[in-house]
């Protein structure tokens, strides 16, 4: 099978086989239950980079997952990692229903998913999930099935914007029990970008989030540039998790404390140059 565009989508010829084999094999395991196959994330908005980023897909299907199709899409995904091993633990597929999207707002609703650091496994998934589902419809390729924005009802970016506060918000408590230097770089990137969200209304790609992070917050463009190394290479220093603990907890602190206060409704407060 071949996805008329897709070489030039993703900029590389791995990314373009590796997807190709997903959809073909998606394809041949769903069958009449596949609605759609659709590519986001950092490959449509400007963020990829073949060496380290994931590969975001989402599945919708007339019906959830029986076992029969769950352990074959598992087997799928593992003969694509076998094929491919620069690819392991950077594929996230997430499986849902035409109904579960459709009403996501209202009721969880069984979905199955992989992602980095965790197998395929199924999860109860709601309203919790408005930021992906939301940025699926906004930027969605299909490389299966019909556009995307005809199977998600549209949502209020006001909501879209609130999900992504509340989200940076919980990372105070992430920064303390994070492990890995690559999960303290997620949140510092992270939070560059959901605050930039929050004050402008609107998302961007990580690289223009922590650029803007880094003019307008100079006092942190060092840690910005760090976490952005540590994204690609975590030991291009001799720095540990604990070294670099306290410096991030300041960082997510200060930033924020530029989030408007959900008691009051008051605005975000300007950041310096903005």
């Amino acid at each position: 099978m071949s996805i008329p565009g897709l070489a030039q989508i993703a900029g590389s010829s791995q990314v373009a086989r590796v997807l190709n084999s997903l959809v073909t094999g998606v394809s041949g395991v769903l069958q009449k239950d596949l609605v759609g196959i659709y590519l986001y994330g950092s490959l449509v908005t400007e963020d990829f980079d073949a060496t380290i980023s994931d590969l975001d897909l989402v599945v919708v299907t007339n019906r959830g997952l029986d076992g029969a199709a769950f352990s074959s899409l598992h087997e799928l995904h593992q003969q694509v990692i076998l094929s491919y091993p620069s690819w392991n633990d950077r594929l996230e597929l997430a499986y849902i229903s035409l109904d579960a999207l459709k009403t996501f707002r209202r009721k969880q609703s069984r979905i199955a998913i992989i992602s980095p650091g965790e197998p395929f496994h199924q999860l109860d998934a709601g309203y919790d999930w408005l930021i992906s589902w939301y940025m699926l419809r906004e930027t969605g390729i299909a490389l299966s099935g019909p556009d995307i924005a005809s199977l998600i009802d549209p949502m209020e970016p006001v909501h879209y914007i609130k999900a992504v506060q509340s989200h940076i918000e919980a990372y105070p408590a992430s920064v303390k029990s994070a492990t890995r230097k690559s999960d303290l770089s997620y949140i510092v990137v992270t939070t560059a970008r959901g605050l930039y969200t929050v004050l402008h209304g609107q998302p961007t790609s990580k690289i223009k989030a922590t650029a803007w992070a880094a003019r307008t917050f100079p006092q942190w463009a060092r840690l910005i540039n760090q976490a952005m190394r540590w994204r690609v290479n975590p030991q291009s220093d001799s720095l540990s998790v604990d070294d670099i603990r306290p410096g991030i907890e300041a960082f997510v602190d200060e930033l924020l404390a530029m989030l408007p206060k959900k008691d009051d409704g008051a605005k975000a407060k300007s950041p310096p140059g903005t």
